[in-house]
């Protein structure tokens, strides 16, 4: 249990340094088990038992946040992370049921009152200042046993559902990913939010227990993905802070390959060389072919919440540009019409508040959507079982296919392609270029695909930033129900 392994390390190893603020202060393991052993206390003292009852944490990034997580999971309670950039709704939605929900200033706590009124709001040092007083007795949801996180997950409405995430399963991951990293201790620098399961695995679990550290980027700066922002500033905080470990989502690699036409590897992501992750929606595969010439490997892994995040994953001795590697130990893959299901000892659950785009778990195995190859053991993802399109012409097309031949030109910064029930399918083509220059990039490579397949109709978005802000999940994914919805009248009209 991912628990039980966090709270024995910290009652057990040497102190050290172990989270760090960029250009702030820094934290020992003995300072960490005694805020999460002061919390733990002081939540017990306000609440009782917390056991099985869910806590929501609405924070960015940051070193409360750290000892928040192990404090829940000290009293047995289960963690409910939101990010703070959700709208109103989504909150509601997610922390309706929730005992009470930990925030780390006055003005998240002003706005959790708004949005619900009768929800207690703690600011953890607050709390952990105050005499224990009477205990509240509100009948609180309990969660079945063994659940240790609740973690969100877009769906087909602004109303996110909830994985129930397995305090075993994320062990037993831990150790399995560990496995396919370097074995040293692992000093990481987050950029993107905790409130992702597969940052709390990489930039909490993972460090500490490796006898590494976390880097937290300044206060000042929002988490990678949960605002519009320039990508490069990011990227600039890399090397001061000397990582040999990071997560870096696709765009911020895709915009490093860039900046490296201008600078040297060591200028940009330092000495340490690190070892670098990514997953959460597909590269292409030039950009990580470019990178490898120019000395950056990057690990591509694969994963989904139900499966308490990584599926599989490169490893150093195993590695494949353009797959995501093998599968993680303890993992049985089954390809049905193409779509990948997998039986898996990290599986999750179930939901806590499913809706159609919740993952079929009925039979035993996670039925992932995603259509799925094996080529000498390595992993393949080539589209995606619900987004396929089927033409008026009774063709069917993998939008990500096609996204994937045009994306290779630098001008194509990011494609939709749409088109159910057509006779063509469209796209709403992301670039800076202009749609004349666009056009002549997209035929110089239409001839890698079917006739039926090729997009001539587009509408060019030059207002990037903002595009992704609106229309973009944290982890990069677009929302193409949502872009459909808003556009696709207009591409046919």
């Amino acid at each position: 249990m991912i628990s039980k392994k966090m709270q024995d390390y910290l009652a057990a190893s040497p102190d050290r340094v172990v989270i760090r603020e960029m250009g702030g202060r820094e934290y020992t393991l003995h300072q960490l088990r005694r805020d999460v052993l002061r919390l733990a206390s002081a939540l017990e003292g306000r609440v009782g038992r917390c056991e099985r009852k869910v806590f929501g944490i609405a924070m960015r990034s940051c070193y409360e946040w750290v000892y928040t997580l192990l404090a829940i999971q000290k009293v047995g309670a289960v963690l409910l992370p939101v990010p703070i950039e959700f709208s109103d709704d989504q909150i509601a939605s997610l922390l309706g049921k929730a005992t009470a929900v930990l925030v780390s200033d006055e003005q998240t706590a002003g706005r959790l009152h708004g949005i619900l009124p009768d929800k207690p709001c703690f600011i953890p040092d607050q709390l952990m200042g105050q005499a224990i007083g009477d205990e509240w007795r509100a009948e609180d949801e309990l969660i079945p046993e063994g659940i240790v996180s609740i973690i969100h997950t877009s769906g087909t409405t602004s109303k996110p559902k909830g994985v129930m995430i397995r305090d075993e399963a994320v062990g037993l991951l831990v150790d399995n990913v560990m496995k396919r990293l370097p074995q040293q201790p692992l000093h990481y620098f987050s950029i993107v939010p905790m409130s992702l399961l597969i940052e709390q695995v990489l930039g909490v679990f993972i460090p500490i227990l490796s006898g590494g550290t976390l880097t937290l980027m300044p206060k000042g700066v929002a988490e990678y993905g949960a605002a519009s922002g320039n990508a490069r500033q990011y990227l600039e905080m890399i090397a001061p802070n000397q990582p040999n470990f990071l997560y870096l989502p696709p765009k911020l690699l895709e915009e490093a390959n860039m900046l490296l036409e201008q600078c040297s590897v060591q200028q940009l992501f330092g000495a340490q060389c690190p070892h670098i992750i990514t997953g959460g929606a597909k590269i292409p595969v030039s950009v990580l072919q470019a990178l490898d010439a120019r000395g950056v490997e990057v690990f591509e892994a694969y994963g989904l919440s139900e499966n308490s995040s990584i599926i599989s994953l490169n490893s150093p001795a195993e590695r494949r540009i353009g797959s995501a590697g093998k599968l993680l130990d303890g993992i049985e893959p089954k390809l049905v019409d193409g779509e990948l299901l997998v039986r898996t000892p990290t599986l999750c659950a179930g939901y806590y508040n499913a809706d159609d785009t919740a993952c079929d778990l009925s039979d035993g195995y996670l039925h992932t959507g995603d259509i799925a190859e094996f080529r000498d053991g390595y992993l393949y993802i080539t589209g995606r079982k619900k987004h396929v399109i089927i033409l008026s012409t009774a063709r069917n097309i993998s939008p990500e296919w096609v996204e994937n031949v045009y994306k290779e030109s630098p001008l194509v910064d990011d494609m939709i392609v749409m088109g159910e029930g057509k006779d063509e399918p469209c796209a709403i083509v992301l670039s800076t270029a202009g749609t004349a220059c666009v056009r002549d990039e997209m035929a110089r490579l239409e001839h890698r695909l079917a006739d039926f397949a090729r997009v001539r109709q587009i509408r060019v978005i030059d207002d990037i930033a903002q595009f992704r802000d609106q229309f973009y999940t944290v982890t990069g994914r677009p929302r193409r129900a949502e872009i459909e919805a808003r556009f696709i009248d207009q591409m046919y009209a």
